[in-house]
């Protein structure tokens, strides 16, 4: 089996829409099994903080950067208002160029309120494959730093995430590509 990473000829876009999905899909499956809590998250997302003077932009050619995202969210109790957050998603970018990205996250999550009702916060990482090659990565393969703060009420929340991609220094450029989310969801 050849796992498909780059616009190699041949493969169509429907296989890579088919792929990224199955993947998002099987690393779904078993998180479902080890949380307490469900959610679903949709989110729209824009450039932000890379060193451009507009919001929305990139640096480089200044090109815009705007998606939007879906994601499944799994709590696990770790300890007293400390929560495990595991975040399969699938985000359709629809600049700089039309693509998918599809990845995991994995984060800490605090709430304020004993009562799991009120402000959150959420500090995390985890890694991406992109169909669109950014000129700032030089990679398909990303890694991601976030951080939010949301507040929940009873089962819906609204969250504003800093989310930092980069390749890790693995390739040469590795300048960021960043980005404000605004997630809002449902638990289940």
């Amino acid at each position: 089996m050849k796992l498909i990473l780059y616009n190699e000829p041949g493969v169509s876009m429907r296989k890579r829409i088919f792929m990224i999905i199955a993947v998002v899909l099987m690393l779904a499956y078993p998180i479902y099994s080890v949380g307490d809590d469900n959610a679903l998250v949709a989110g729209y997302g824009f450039g932000m903080f890379n060193l451009s003077p507009k919001y929305g932009k990139l640096r480089g050619d200044n090109g815009n950067y705007y998606f939007y995202q879906l994601a499944y969210a799994r709590e696990k109790t770790l300890v007293k208002d400390f929560y495990l957050l595991m975040e399969p998603f699938v985000a359709y970018v629809n600049d700089p160029q039309g693509g998918l990205d599809a990845g995991m996250m994995l984060s800490l999550k605090y709430y304020f309120n004993k009562t799991r009702n009120g402000l959150f916060a959420t500090v995390g990482t985890g890694a991406a494959y992109t169909t669109i090659l950014f000129e700032e990565q030089g990679s398909h393969l990303l890694f991601i730093l976030q951080g939010g703060i949301g507040y929940r009420w009873n089962n819906y929340f609204i969250e504003n995430r800093l989310r930092h991609y980069s390749n890790g220094g693995i390739t040469t450029p590795n300048r960021a590509v960043n980005a404000i989310v605004v997630n809002i969801g449902m638990h289940f």
